[in-house]
Protein backbone atom coordinates (compact mmCIF):
# COMPACT_ATOMS: atom_id res chain seq x y z
CA UNK A 1 0.00 0.00 0.00
CA UNK A 2 2.79 2.44 0.96
CA UNK A 3 4.58 1.76 -2.34
CA UNK A 4 1.36 2.45 -4.24
CA UNK A 5 0.83 5.72 -2.38
CA UNK A 6 4.38 6.81 -3.06
CA UNK A 7 4.05 6.03 -6.76
CA UNK A 8 0.78 7.94 -6.86
CA UNK A 9 2.50 10.87 -5.18
CA UNK A 10 5.30 10.85 -7.73
CA UNK A 11 2.79 10.69 -10.57
CA UNK A 12 0.85 13.60 -9.05
CA UNK A 13 3.99 15.76 -8.77
CA UNK A 14 4.86 15.04 -12.40
CA UNK A 15 1.29 15.74 -13.51
CA UNK A 16 1.04 19.03 -11.58
CA UNK A 17 4.43 20.28 -12.77
CA UNK A 18 3.52 19.48 -16.38
CA UNK A 19 0.25 21.40 -16.24
CA UNK A 20 2.10 24.63 -16.91
CA UNK A 21 4.80 23.11 -19.12
CA UNK A 22 4.89 23.57 -22.91
CA UNK A 23 2.88 20.94 -24.78
CA UNK A 24 6.10 19.63 -26.36
CA UNK A 25 7.55 18.85 -22.92
CA UNK A 26 6.52 15.31 -22.02
CA UNK A 27 8.09 14.79 -18.59
CA UNK A 28 10.22 16.18 -15.78
CA UNK A 29 12.58 13.90 -13.87
CA UNK A 30 13.10 15.04 -10.27
CA UNK A 31 15.32 13.55 -7.58
CA UNK A 32 18.62 15.42 -7.63
CA UNK A 33 19.22 17.92 -4.83
CA UNK A 34 21.77 19.98 -6.78
CA UNK A 35 22.26 21.20 -10.34
CA UNK A 36 22.48 18.50 -13.02
CA UNK A 37 25.69 18.96 -15.00
CA UNK A 38 25.62 16.02 -17.41
CA UNK A 39 23.26 13.49 -18.98
CA UNK A 40 23.43 10.63 -21.49
CA UNK A 41 21.03 8.13 -23.02
CA UNK A 42 21.85 4.43 -22.97
CA UNK A 43 22.27 2.90 -26.46
CA UNK A 44 18.88 1.15 -26.25
CA UNK A 45 17.16 4.43 -25.34
CA UNK A 46 15.47 2.95 -22.29
CA UNK A 47 17.71 4.53 -19.65
CA UNK A 48 18.95 8.06 -19.02
CA UNK A 49 22.01 8.71 -16.85
CA UNK A 50 22.33 12.06 -15.05
CA UNK A 51 25.14 13.43 -12.91
CA UNK A 52 25.23 16.20 -10.33
CA UNK A 53 26.87 17.46 -7.15
CA UNK A 54 24.08 16.44 -4.79
CA UNK A 55 24.24 17.32 -1.10
CA UNK A 56 23.45 14.97 1.78
CA UNK A 57 23.50 15.55 5.52
CA UNK A 58 26.00 13.47 7.49
CA UNK A 59 24.12 11.28 9.98
CA UNK A 60 26.65 11.69 12.80
CA UNK A 61 27.82 15.30 12.46
CA UNK A 62 24.74 16.80 10.86
CA UNK A 63 26.98 18.65 8.40
CA UNK A 64 25.77 19.18 4.84
CA UNK A 65 28.23 17.43 2.53
CA UNK A 66 28.58 17.45 -1.24
CA UNK A 67 29.27 13.96 -2.50
CA UNK A 68 27.78 13.84 -5.97
CA UNK A 69 25.51 11.29 -7.51
CA UNK A 70 24.90 9.46 -10.75
CA UNK A 71 21.25 8.59 -11.23
CA UNK A 72 19.87 6.14 -13.77
CA UNK A 73 16.28 6.66 -14.89
CA UNK A 74 13.95 4.15 -16.49
CA UNK A 75 12.30 6.17 -19.24
CA UNK A 76 9.29 3.87 -19.48
CA UNK A 77 8.22 4.42 -15.87
CA UNK A 78 10.23 7.67 -15.53
CA UNK A 79 11.61 6.52 -12.20
CA UNK A 80 15.11 6.48 -10.71
CA UNK A 81 16.16 2.82 -10.65
CA UNK A 82 19.87 3.02 -9.74
CA UNK A 83 22.07 5.58 -8.00
CA UNK A 84 25.83 5.77 -7.52
CA UNK A 85 27.36 8.08 -4.92
CA UNK A 86 30.79 9.42 -5.87
CA UNK A 87 31.57 12.00 -3.16
CA UNK A 88 32.36 14.55 -5.89
CA UNK A 89 30.58 16.50 -8.60
CA UNK A 90 29.89 14.49 -11.76
CA UNK A 91 30.66 16.70 -14.75
CA UNK A 92 30.42 14.20 -17.60
CA UNK A 93 29.03 10.70 -18.26
CA UNK A 94 28.73 8.32 -21.23
CA UNK A 95 27.56 4.76 -21.83
CA UNK A 96 29.65 2.13 -23.59
CA UNK A 97 28.15 1.07 -26.96
CA UNK A 98 26.93 -2.23 -25.50
CA UNK A 99 25.27 -0.37 -22.61
CA UNK A 100 27.10 -2.37 -19.95
CA UNK A 101 29.36 0.35 -18.59
CA UNK A 102 28.82 3.94 -17.56
CA UNK A 103 32.02 5.99 -17.63
CA UNK A 104 31.99 9.20 -15.62
CA UNK A 105 34.30 12.12 -14.92
CA UNK A 106 34.12 13.96 -11.64
CA UNK A 107 35.90 16.38 -9.36
CA UNK A 108 35.38 18.23 -6.10
CA UNK A 109 34.28 21.78 -6.89
CA UNK A 110 36.94 24.27 -5.81
CA UNK A 111 39.65 21.61 -5.66
CA UNK A 112 42.07 20.43 -8.33
CA UNK A 113 41.80 16.66 -8.13
CA UNK A 114 39.37 14.64 -10.22
CA UNK A 115 38.66 11.05 -11.17
CA UNK A 116 37.67 8.91 -14.13
CA UNK A 117 35.35 6.10 -13.04
CA UNK A 118 34.14 3.04 -14.94
CA UNK A 119 31.00 1.40 -13.53
CA UNK A 120 28.98 -1.68 -14.24
CA UNK A 121 26.01 0.53 -13.50
CA UNK A 122 23.32 -2.14 -13.13
CA UNK A 123 25.24 -3.92 -10.35
CA UNK A 124 26.73 -0.60 -9.12
CA UNK A 125 30.19 -2.21 -9.25
CA UNK A 126 33.20 -0.02 -9.96
CA UNK A 127 35.40 -1.62 -12.63
CA UNK A 128 38.21 0.95 -12.64
CA UNK A 129 39.10 4.42 -11.36
CA UNK A 130 42.00 6.75 -12.09
CA UNK A 131 42.72 9.91 -10.08
CA UNK A 132 43.73 12.98 -12.09
CA UNK A 133 45.50 16.17 -11.02
CA UNK A 134 42.51 18.10 -12.36
CA UNK A 135 38.78 17.47 -12.42
CA UNK A 136 37.52 15.63 -15.50
CA UNK A 137 35.13 17.79 -17.52
CA UNK A 138 34.59 15.92 -20.81
CA UNK A 139 34.88 12.36 -22.12
CA UNK A 140 33.92 10.27 -25.14
CA UNK A 141 33.88 6.52 -25.82
CA UNK A 142 34.93 5.10 -29.19
CA UNK A 143 32.23 3.41 -31.30
CA UNK A 144 33.75 -0.04 -30.71
CA UNK A 145 33.86 0.57 -26.95
CA UNK A 146 37.58 -0.17 -26.69
CA UNK A 147 38.94 3.35 -26.08
CA UNK A 148 38.12 6.38 -24.01
CA UNK A 149 39.11 10.01 -24.59
CA UNK A 150 39.11 12.37 -21.61
CA UNK A 151 39.77 16.04 -20.92
CA UNK A 152 40.82 17.51 -17.59
CA UNK A 153 41.63 21.14 -16.90
CA UNK A 154 44.85 21.77 -18.80
CA UNK A 155 46.14 21.88 -22.37
CA UNK A 156 45.90 18.19 -23.29
CA UNK A 157 43.50 15.30 -23.77
CA UNK A 158 44.23 11.63 -23.07
CA UNK A 159 43.31 8.35 -24.75
CA UNK A 160 42.80 5.23 -22.58
CA UNK A 161 42.04 1.57 -23.17
CA UNK A 162 38.71 0.41 -21.73
CA UNK A 163 37.44 -0.90 -19.44
CA UNK A 164 40.43 -0.81 -17.09
CA UNK A 165 41.83 2.63 -18.05
CA UNK A 166 45.21 1.34 -19.18
CA UNK A 167 47.73 2.57 -21.77
CA UNK A 168 47.23 6.35 -21.40
CA UNK A 169 48.21 8.29 -24.54
CA UNK A 170 48.42 12.10 -24.33
CA UNK A 171 47.18 14.37 -27.13
CA UNK A 172 49.22 17.55 -26.79
CA UNK A 173 49.11 20.51 -29.18
CA UNK A 174 46.65 23.07 -27.83
CA UNK A 175 47.92 26.38 -26.49
CA UNK A 176 45.21 26.86 -23.87
CA UNK A 177 42.79 24.83 -21.79
CA UNK A 178 41.15 21.88 -23.57
CA UNK A 179 37.45 21.80 -22.73
CA UNK A 180 35.79 19.10 -24.83
CA UNK A 181 36.42 15.86 -26.69
CA UNK A 182 34.48 13.63 -29.12
CA UNK A 183 35.15 10.50 -31.18
CA UNK A 184 34.09 10.46 -34.83
CA UNK A 185 31.38 7.91 -35.72
CA UNK A 186 33.92 5.60 -37.40
CA UNK A 187 36.36 5.89 -34.49
CA UNK A 188 39.27 6.93 -36.71
CA UNK A 189 39.37 10.50 -35.42
CA UNK A 190 38.99 12.19 -32.08
CA UNK A 191 38.29 15.93 -31.88
CA UNK A 192 39.31 18.29 -29.10
CA UNK A 193 38.07 21.83 -28.50
CA UNK A 194 39.97 24.51 -26.62
CA UNK A 195 39.97 28.08 -25.38
CA UNK A 196 42.78 28.67 -27.91
CA UNK A 197 40.00 29.13 -30.54
CA UNK A 198 40.68 25.84 -32.33
CA UNK A 199 39.22 22.40 -32.79
CA UNK A 200 41.91 19.82 -33.48
CA UNK A 201 41.38 16.47 -35.20
CA UNK A 202 43.60 13.56 -34.14
CA UNK A 203 44.31 10.21 -35.78
CA UNK A 204 43.39 7.69 -33.08
CA UNK A 205 45.82 5.09 -34.43
CA UNK A 206 48.88 7.36 -34.30
CA UNK A 207 47.78 10.07 -31.81
CA UNK A 208 48.94 12.63 -34.40
CA UNK A 209 47.12 15.91 -34.98
CA UNK A 210 45.94 15.80 -38.60
CA UNK A 211 43.90 19.00 -38.92
CA UNK A 212 43.27 22.34 -37.18
CA UNK A 213 39.89 24.02 -37.48
CA UNK A 214 40.24 27.71 -36.65
CA UNK A 215 37.33 29.60 -35.21
CA UNK A 216 36.37 32.89 -36.86
CA UNK A 217 34.60 35.73 -35.07
CA UNK A 218 34.86 37.04 -31.50
CA UNK A 219 33.04 34.14 -29.79
CA UNK A 220 35.91 31.71 -30.27
CA UNK A 221 36.53 30.06 -26.90
CA UNK A 222 35.38 26.49 -27.66
CA UNK A 223 33.52 24.73 -24.85
CA UNK A 224 31.66 21.84 -26.53
CA UNK A 225 31.95 19.84 -29.77
CA UNK A 226 29.99 17.15 -31.64
CA UNK A 227 30.34 15.14 -34.86
CA UNK A 228 27.39 14.65 -37.19
CA UNK A 229 26.17 11.03 -37.29
CA UNK A 230 27.68 10.48 -40.77
CA UNK A 231 31.01 11.96 -39.64
CA UNK A 232 31.06 14.55 -42.42
CA UNK A 233 30.49 17.61 -40.20
CA UNK A 234 31.71 18.80 -36.84
CA UNK A 235 30.04 21.46 -34.73
CA UNK A 236 31.59 23.56 -31.97
CA UNK A 237 29.86 25.63 -29.31
CA UNK A 238 31.83 28.60 -28.05
CA UNK A 239 31.83 31.97 -26.34
CA UNK A 240 33.60 35.31 -26.46
CA UNK A 241 37.20 35.21 -25.28
CA UNK A 242 37.36 38.84 -24.16
CA UNK A 243 37.66 38.89 -20.36
CA UNK A 244 37.74 35.10 -20.30
CA UNK A 245 35.30 32.33 -21.22
CA UNK A 246 32.40 33.81 -19.23
CA UNK A 247 32.12 36.94 -21.36
CA UNK A 248 28.90 37.58 -23.28
CA UNK A 249 28.41 36.32 -26.81
CA UNK A 250 28.30 32.77 -28.15
CA UNK A 251 28.22 30.80 -31.40
CA UNK A 252 27.69 27.39 -32.97
CA UNK A 253 30.08 26.79 -35.86
CA UNK A 254 29.89 24.06 -38.50
CA UNK A 255 32.92 22.74 -40.40
CA UNK A 256 33.38 20.10 -43.06
CA UNK A 257 35.64 17.44 -41.56
CA UNK A 258 37.55 16.41 -44.71
CA UNK A 259 38.46 19.89 -45.91
CA UNK A 260 38.25 21.98 -42.74
CA UNK A 261 35.97 24.43 -44.55
CA UNK A 262 33.77 26.52 -42.24
CA UNK A 263 30.22 26.13 -43.53
CA UNK A 264 28.07 28.20 -41.21
CA UNK A 265 27.84 29.92 -37.86
CA UNK A 266 24.77 30.52 -35.68
CA UNK A 267 24.86 32.95 -32.74
CA UNK A 268 23.66 32.96 -29.13
CA UNK A 269 23.64 36.03 -26.86
CA UNK A 270 25.86 34.15 -24.39
CA UNK A 271 28.39 31.31 -24.20
CA UNK A 272 27.26 27.99 -25.76
CA UNK A 273 27.73 25.21 -23.22
CA UNK A 274 26.01 22.12 -24.70
CA UNK A 275 25.65 20.73 -28.19
CA UNK A 276 24.25 17.67 -29.99
CA UNK A 277 23.27 16.48 -33.47
CA UNK A 278 19.99 14.64 -33.89
CA UNK A 279 20.51 10.98 -34.93
CA UNK A 280 19.40 11.76 -38.50
CA UNK A 281 21.87 14.66 -38.70
CA UNK A 282 19.19 17.13 -39.77
CA UNK A 283 19.09 19.17 -36.54
CA UNK A 284 21.62 20.64 -34.14
CA UNK A 285 20.53 21.42 -30.58
CA UNK A 286 22.58 23.99 -28.69
CA UNK A 287 22.28 25.17 -25.08
CA UNK A 288 23.66 28.39 -23.68
CA UNK A 289 24.14 30.49 -20.58
CA UNK A 290 21.34 32.63 -22.03
CA UNK A 291 18.91 30.05 -20.54
CA UNK A 292 17.83 28.87 -23.98
CA UNK A 293 18.06 25.69 -26.00
CA UNK A 294 17.88 26.37 -29.72
CA UNK A 295 17.18 23.88 -32.51
CA UNK A 296 18.89 24.60 -35.85
CA UNK A 297 18.10 23.21 -39.29
CA UNK A 298 21.45 22.02 -40.67
CA UNK A 299 20.43 22.07 -44.35
CA UNK A 300 18.44 25.30 -44.23
CA UNK A 301 20.83 26.92 -41.74
CA UNK A 302 17.91 28.46 -39.85
CA UNK A 303 16.63 28.39 -36.28
CA UNK A 304 13.69 26.03 -35.84
CA UNK A 305 12.75 26.38 -32.17
CA UNK A 306 13.78 28.10 -28.94
CA UNK A 307 13.15 26.39 -25.59
CA UNK A 308 13.19 28.62 -22.52
CA UNK A 309 14.60 27.42 -19.20
CA UNK A 310 14.97 29.08 -15.81
CA UNK A 311 18.76 28.88 -15.66
CA UNK A 312 21.89 28.51 -17.82
CA UNK A 313 21.90 25.27 -19.82
CA UNK A 314 24.32 22.63 -18.57
CA UNK A 315 23.57 19.55 -20.70
CA UNK A 316 21.39 18.17 -23.48
CA UNK A 317 21.14 15.00 -25.55
CA UNK A 318 18.93 13.35 -28.16
CA UNK A 319 17.65 9.83 -27.57
CA UNK A 320 19.06 7.21 -29.96
CA UNK A 321 15.80 7.12 -31.95
CA UNK A 322 15.70 10.92 -32.15
CA UNK A 323 12.22 11.10 -30.61
CA UNK A 324 13.23 12.74 -27.32
CA UNK A 325 15.47 15.64 -26.35
CA UNK A 326 16.64 15.76 -22.72
CA UNK A 327 17.82 19.06 -21.22
CA UNK A 328 19.20 20.19 -17.86
CA UNK A 329 19.74 23.74 -16.63
CA UNK A 330 21.53 25.24 -13.65
CA UNK A 331 18.51 26.38 -11.67
CA UNK A 332 16.91 25.74 -8.28
CA UNK A 333 14.62 23.04 -9.64
CA UNK A 334 17.35 20.41 -10.26
CA UNK A 335 15.11 18.89 -12.93
CA UNK A 336 15.70 17.07 -16.22
CA UNK A 337 13.20 18.01 -18.91
CA UNK A 338 12.14 15.61 -21.68
CA UNK A 339 10.85 17.07 -24.96
CA UNK A 340 8.96 15.48 -27.85
CA UNK A 341 11.16 16.26 -30.86
CA UNK A 342 8.47 15.54 -33.45
CA UNK A 343 6.13 18.04 -31.78
CA UNK A 344 8.89 20.62 -31.55
CA UNK A 345 9.76 20.38 -35.22
CA UNK A 346 6.18 20.05 -36.48
CA UNK A 347 5.21 23.25 -34.64
CA UNK A 348 8.21 25.03 -36.14
CA UNK A 349 7.18 23.92 -39.64
CA UNK A 350 3.58 25.05 -39.09
CA UNK A 351 4.61 28.61 -38.29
Amino acid sequence: MLKSLLLCGISLVVAVSLCTAPVEQTAELRGHSHDVFTLAFAPDGRTLATGSGDFHRDASSGALEEYGELKFWDLGSRTNTHSINGKARYWTVAFSPDGRYAVAGCGVHGQRAGQIQVWDWKSQTQIAAITQDWLVQSLSISPNGERLATVSYGAQATLWDLPHLTNPTPLEAHLDEVTSVAFSPDGKLVATGSWDRTVKLWDTATAACVRDLHHSGPAGSVSTIAFSPDGELIAAGSGAIENGPHAAGGAVTLWKVTSGEQLHQWTHPDHVTALAFSPDGATVASGSRDKRVRLWDVAGKSQQRELKHSGPIEALAFSPDGATLATAARDRECVIRLWDVNRLLSRSHSR
